[in-house]
Order: structure tokens, then sequence, then C-alpha cells
């Protein structure tokens, strides 16, 4: 399901006559405005929960953000998604292996009486070693994330969001099958939440879905910056509504504190 992202980004890279402005820089490489979707979205990991059952081996507890700062690989996603379940049954899908690929740590928030409230400590984040695994090219997998590049450093105020809709999923366990279907969807800032390091943005669609499945999904920003546009991370999704256009995310300077930690 493709939203309105393309569209926004080809008309606003449309505004400048360069050929320069005509393209993405998403890291260190430039790209044309129509793959920039198909480059983003290997960012955005199902989250995998293995069972243990031969019958039913996985369940899926939606979205997650696959980001690497500095020299730590984390796959970013939300307490409430995966605490119900051990850590070391969580994975990500790794389709240029067509196998998944479990953790090795599990990071997250420690709670205070001064902090119990806030959004922010139902952050997880899902740490791989790379040099422990075996899996060739695992590393890029993971957005790199450039300090010249978080949110909300040359924003020009549009943002593009990505996630696996409960409802937008496809698990036939006789034939056997799994259909992922992501979701794509551009949107504008809202303003800022009173929750600490919590933000809004306004998704731009059509077609509405249930927001269920989108918490831990990436957010995303475009970002102009001496003539020429780029894609940075703004952060990941924390919630969503059924029906509403809102959409919170916890900001990448938090995250980034927090993998530094």
């Amino acid at each position: 399901m493709k939203e309105l992202s393309i569209k926004m980004l080809q008309s606003l890279l449309g505004i400048l006559g360069s050929q320069q402005a005509r393209q993405v820089r998403i890291g260190r490489l430039w790209h044309d405005p129509a793959n920039v979707e198909h480059v983003l979205h290997r960012y955005c990991k199902q989250l995998f929960i293995l069972t243990g059952s031969e019958q039913f081996p996985y369940q899926f507890f939606g979205s997650s953000t696959a980001v690497k700062f500095g020299d730590r690989h984390l796959v970013l996603c939300c307490g409430h998604q995966i605490d119900s379940t051990e850590p070391d049954r969580v994975a990500i899908y790794v389709k240029t292996q067509n196998s998944t690929v479990t953790a090795s740590s599990l990071l997250r928030p420690k709670v205070t009486t001064e902090n119990s409230d806030t959004d922010w400590i139902d952050v997880r984040a899902l740490e791989y070693v790379i040099e422990n695994y075996k899996t060739p090219d695992l590393s890029r997998e993971f957005f790199a994330v450039e300090r010249d590049g978080l949110w909300p450093l040359n924003s020009t105020g549009r943002f593009l969001l990505f996630g696996y809709p409960t409802e937008r999923q496809e698990v036939d366990y006789e034939e056997p099958r799994i259909g992922a279907h992501v979701v794509e969807v551009g949107a504008t800032y809202d303003g800022p939440s009173n929750s600490p390091h919590v933000h809004r943005v306004k998704m731009d669609r059509k077609v509405t879905f249930h927001a269920d499945g989108m918490s831990g999904g990436p957010v995303f920003y475009l970002g102009r910056s001496s003539g020429t546009f780029f894609v940075g991370f703004a952060g990941i999704i924390i919630r969503g509504g059924a029906t509403s256009e809102i959409i919170h995310f916890i900001d990448a300077n938090f995250l980034g504190e927090m993998a530094a930690k």
C-alpha cells in the first residue's frame, strides 16, 4: 500500500530546477525520488515471535526499526509489543537470507518513580552484535543514522512513516504462506506532545486503516540543506488510533541518547 509519499517527494523536489534538486540523499548515496520508499522500507522490520511450535512457528507483533548509531546495530520497538515474550524469541526477517535472526541482547530504559508515567519508558532496543553473526552483509539491514540527519535539523516539515498494520498481514499455515504488507504514508508535523520526547504527525492518506501494528515502525523526515534534499531519521512510532490521522512518535535524539548508554 503506497499513499502520498512518492507524489509528495516528486512535487517538492520539482520546485527547484537543478538536476541535483531532483535527487534525494539517503546517507551518503543519492537516489531518484521514485525509489526512496523502496530504499527506506527495508529498515522497517516486521517482528517475528518464534513460538517453538512446529505447526504454528510464528506470531507477528507489529513493526520495528533497524538503525545503526555509530557501531551499534539496534532494532527499536515498544515494550507493549514484546514484553509478554522472552527476548530470545523475538526476531527479524532478513530477506536476502530468507531467514529470521534473533538479537544479541535487549536494552530497556530504567524505570524510576520520576519517569514511570512517561511514554518513552516503553522504548525497547534489540541489539545485534554484527561480528557474532554469520549472516553476510547483516549491517546493510540497518539505517545508518547521521548526526547531521537527526530531526528536526533542516526539516521541511514532511515525514515518511512505515509499518505493518495487523489487519493487512496474511498468515496461512496450511499452504504455508506469509503475506507481509508494509504501509508507506506521508505525514506533516502536528506539534509536540505533553509527554517528554513525544511528537505528533498527521498522516496524509486516502485509505483509512487501523494503526494497530504500526507501533515501532520508523519515522523518517525530508530535510533540505544547501539547496539539496535528504532523508533523515526522526524517530519511531509509539502509538496511533483506529480512525485518527494522528500518529505519536518518540524522537530520534532521545533514541540516540539511549543507544549511547
